[in-house]
């Protein structure tokens, strides 16, 4: 069963471990956490994941998130 993490209704400056700091989203204004995807290669706000626990692993997606840059 999927566990969605809303980062939208954490207030700027908190620490979410091990994502980490939530800031605002120059894009929508938002809260969220800055991270790199590397698959991409791309920088975005990520405003809520889902996470679920599989078999062989623990498998993490985002949800909704704003792209920033490429890097």
């Amino acid at each position: 069963m999927p566990y969605i993490e809303d980062f939208t209704t954490l207030p700027a400056g908190t620490t979410s471990w091990p994502d980490g700091q939530v800031t605002i989203c120059p894009i929508c204004g938002r809260t969220g956490i800055e991270q790199l995807m590397t698959e991409e290669g791309t920088t975005v706000i990520l405003h809520s994941q889902a996470s679920e626990m599989l078999g062989d692993g623990l498998l993490v997606e985002p949800e909704e998130c704003c792209t920033l840059s490429r890097a």
